[in-house]
């Protein structure tokens, strides 16, 4: 059997019996109803402009009218008044969720939990310039006049490094992008840690070494299981971006198609690096009990490669630490694709970071292959790593036995056994003494 059928075969194999996990089932089912609720969602909710229900309370808040749509207008909002008859009625709105705030007598505001919820400010800024705009009328000005003075004229904005419109958008899509990463990242790489393990520990793996190589043996794992995972990957992202297009309102976050795209890209990358690292850690261990803290220290870093990103790249995706760590290959991963999204990050960058990431994939590929065709067959205690590359690591320490000391010949005394004397003994019939 060629190397290339015999991978495949091996990797045909995880395909199979992995797709027919629940586990796996249920997973892929919640994420796509996560993912294409939340494309929906965000597509539906974006594309409406925020309102408010006001309730008013006597003639002074009615009054307020006018003064409080103006208000809600220039803060981007929009707002529906309800005239009601008393502060009990106002109350029972209020409790039943219909109304978010009222406006008693033009003086006093009534809320429900939320002193600082945006209907709040609107309405006091729409009673305070209310309040100027009176002053102005009763000083002698017209109503132009004191409009006029109410409305200055805005002074210019210049920033110094503008963000896009939908930066926002782009920094909550990328941070759920980012921990759909992580998650599929944990779960795709304990699996191949978890396989290895229950092989050994089954003695599995001696019949399966019997028709094919350890390292053939490890690559078709590790194939089949990142060939599962990236099209559960695909699956869920072509889902959210048909259904975010479909849903209408103002659509997804323009950054979407790129993101989904670089956590493709990185997934794949990611996983090769991740998956021969869990690979080796399964190797070590023959008991499942001590698989859990063996594989400690390879997810620590990918945690510490996520909260990175989330942390400090997200918060400035242009600083001298995102700048280090997108060509640092155990945090490529989750910087480069918030950099891309958010930051100044071109394409040559992701050219050298991707280059990078490939050669410590080669080399972490090369160690732990080393590392699982020495240990697959070694059962019992984990493996200390200084022990598998000594040399000659595979073949069990023997004790040669010590030669037996020659003890030197007796002295062959006249008449005994086997001396001349013995052969011609004067007796007939006896060739010996003791015959």
């Amino acid at each position: 059997m060629s190397a290339r059928r015999a991978v495949w075969e091996v990797a045909r194999r995880e395909l199979v019996e992995r797709s027919r996990s629940r586990v796996l089932r249920v997973t892929l089912a919640l994420l796509l109803i996560l993912s294409v609720g939340g494309a929906v969602a965000a597509a539906r909710l974006s594309g409406h402009t925020p309102t408010d229900n006001v309730g008013l309370v006597g003639a002074r808040s009615v009054a307020l009218q006018p003064a409080i749509q103006l208000q809600s207008q220039a803060a981007g909002r929009r707002v529906h008044l309800h005239l009601l008859t008393s502060s009990a009625a106002a109350t029972a709105a209020l409790r039943s969720g219909s109304i978010d705030m009222v406006l008693l007598d033009g003086s006093r505001i009534l809320v429900k939990t939320s002193r600082s919820q945006p209907a709040v400010r609107v309405v006091q800024g729409a009673v305070a310039a209310q309040g100027v705009f009176d002053r102005l009328r009763s000083s002698g000005l017209t109503q132009a006049q004191a409009l006029g003075v109410l409305a200055p004229r805005a002074l210019p904005v210049q920033a110094l490094e503008p963000r896009p419109r939908n930066y926002d958008r782009n920094r909550a899509l990328i941070s759920i992008s980012l921990s759909v990463l992580m998650l599929a990242l944990l779960f795709f790489g304990q699996a191949v840690a978890q396989g290895i393990t229950e092989e050994k520990s089954s003695r599995v793996v001696e019949l399966l070494l019997t028709t094919v190589s350890p390292r053939r043996l490890l690559a078709g794992k590790i194939l089949g299981i990142g060939l599962l995972g990236l099209a559960l990957l695909f699956v869920t992202g072509a889902a959210a971006l048909a259904a975010g297009s479909l849903a209408g309102g103002a659509g997804l976050p323009s950054a979407a198609p790129e993101a989904v795209a670089l956590i493709l890209l990185w997934f794949v990358l990611a996983y090769a690096l991740y998956s021969v690292a869990f690979a080796a850690v399964g190797a070590l261990v023959s008991r499942q009990e001590d698989l859990s803290t063996a594989v400690l220290p390879v997810i620590a870093v990918l945690t510490g490669a996520f909260y990175l990103a989330l942390i400090a790249v997200l918060s400035n995706p242009n600083g001298t630490l995102a700048r280090v760590a997108a060509f640092v290959p155990p945090f490529s991963p989750m910087v480069v694709p918030a950099r891309m999204v958010l930051g100044d990050m071109t394409a040559f960058g992701l050219a050298i970071s991707v280059m990078l990431e490939v050669i410590a994939i080669g080399g972490l590929v090369l160690l732990a292959a080393r590392i699982y065709e020495r240990a697959i067959l070694r059962i019992g205690a984990p493996v200390k790593l200084h022990r598998l590359f000594a040399p000659r690591a595979l073949q069990p320490h023997r004790v040669r036995p010590r030669p037996k000391e020659r003890k030197p010949p007796r002295p062959r005394l006249p008449g005994s056994k086997g001396s001349a004397e013995a052969d011609h003994d004067s007796r007939p019939g006896q060739t010996g003494r003791y015959a």
